[in-house]
């Protein structure tokens, strides 16, 4: 009998090594593959590698626009900053030539780091794609470089750490919205200190979120985690407690440019959540049944996920929300439109994405241990924001095109 039971605990131990092996391999050496496309040099061209070289590029284009259309508006506005007196947001107007009757607004960087795929898809539009035929009863707004100064220094935040998604609405009682979640897991959420990648909490930080995953569930954390909190200021996915300058500028573009439009199509650009070289689609969910059948129409062909099922999660504060919140007798339709790259929707993705936050904020906030900690959570946030893969740069390119092609063609037969 001591022998049996000598051997299973024998095996019990391999086993108990066996999954710790496991789990810390593929975590820590996670590395989903690219999309199999063909490199496109000429595409990649549209990718900058600092924020003033994607202002440049698109500034540049948005010139270029001017010699093939009539009355196309090229303007920036600045921004204040306590660290930086060259930050602007800039934009691209251009009204349609016979009637005001439809307006695609198209918006970049609002989450910082983001921006760089967004900038490159935009410049790609006004090159390769926009046409004056296209522009009889709609206009297009582009929005450059709406968080200039995380797109500068390579956050998702503003300088004052607020996540600008979750910063956007007409009512401040957004501030006193509550995510118990994220209060039960503020330690894990926020840790203190320089960051050191190889710590044991980190380095076994896939044990740690299993454990929280099967007290709380998938769905529970993923919403605690990035609702948006506005609790923490130090914390991730803060949401503020005043609204950021850039509300107040876009209200103010907007009030002027979409007004004179009976109907309008929000699309905001980013990077991060859904499967890698997928375009993923992700309003908030929809109660007003006439909207949600026009957007359904209008990006007919795609899968749309709403917000409302357990692989999601719904967010406070989304800018392109508030732009349908100020014309409300209009028909305005929000889309939040995503480029995949961690493959989020597996365990192991999700649990990375998160891994990347929470340290590259506790590096932002508290410093590094050393410069290879620095370097090796910058390089995580790259992948997940902006991978420097030729193969995912090409694909973004080719899928937002096409998809640009179809939905303007629905949007201008609603």
């Amino acid at each position: 009998m001591k022998r049996f039971l000598k051997r299973i605990g024998i095996l019990l131990t391999l086993l108990m090594l066996g999954v710790l092996a496991y789990t810390y391999i593929s975590f820590n050496f996670y590395a989903p593959k690219d999309p199999n496309v063909e490199v496109d040099t000429q595409s990649l061209a549209y990718f900058q590698d600092s924020w003033v070289e994607c202002r440049d590029a698109f500034r540049q284009q948005a010139e270029n626009m001017k010699s093939r259309f009539d009355s196309v508006e090229v303007f920036s506005v600045s921004l204040e900053s306590a660290t930086d007196d060259d930050l602007t947001i800039d934009f691209c107007y251009v009204p349609p030539r016979d009637t005001t009757e439809k307006l695609v607004v198209l918006v970049s960087g609002t989450h910082g780091i983001e921006g760089y795929v967004g900038s490159a898809v935009q410049q790609m539009l006004m090159a390769d794609f926009f046409q004056p035929e296209m522009f009889s009863n709609t206009g297009v707004l582009l929005v450059h470089g709406l968080n200039a100064w995380g797109f500068k220094h390579q956050r998702r935040f503003s300088e004052n750490n607020v996540d600008l998604n979750r910063n956007f609405s007409l009512d401040r009682s957004l501030f006193e919205t509550q995510n118990d979640g994220f209060v039960a897991l503020y330690d894990m959420l926020t840790p203190k200190g320089e960051l050191n990648m190889n710590s044991i909490g980190n380095r076994f930080f896939m044990l740690k979120a299993i454990r929280k995953i099967a007290q709380k569930g998938m769905p529970a954390l993923l919403q605690a985690f990035a609702q948006g909190q506005y609790q923490y200021p130090e914390g991730i996915y803060f949401g503020g407690q005043n609204f950021e300058q850039q509300v107040e500028i876009l209200t103010r573009v907007l009030s002027e440019k979409a007004s004179p439009y009976h109907m309008l199509l929000n699309l905001d650009l980013h990077t991060g959540f859904g499967e890698r070289g997928e375009l993923h689609l992700f309003p908030n969910p929809v109660d007003d049944s006439v909207l949600k059948h026009s957007m359904e129409k209008v990006f007919d062909g795609y899968r749309i996920d709403w917000g409302d099922s357990d692989d999601f999660y719904t967010v406070h504060g989304q800018m392109v929300e508030y732009i349908s919140s100020l014309f409300p007798g209009k028909l305005s339709m929000p889309m939040l439109m995503e480029f995949g790259t961690l493959n989020t929707g597996s365990t192991v993705g999700a649990v990375k994405s998160a891994h990347i936050s929470i340290v590259e904020n506790q590096g932002a906030h508290y410093g590094y241990k050393t410069q290879q900690d620095s370097l090796k959570a910058k390089a995580g946030y790259y992948e997940m924001f902006y991978p420097p893969s030729e193969e995912w740069r090409t694909n973004a390119l080719h899928v937002s095109k096409a998809m640009m092609g179809n939905i303007w063609k629905n949007f201008q037969e609603l």
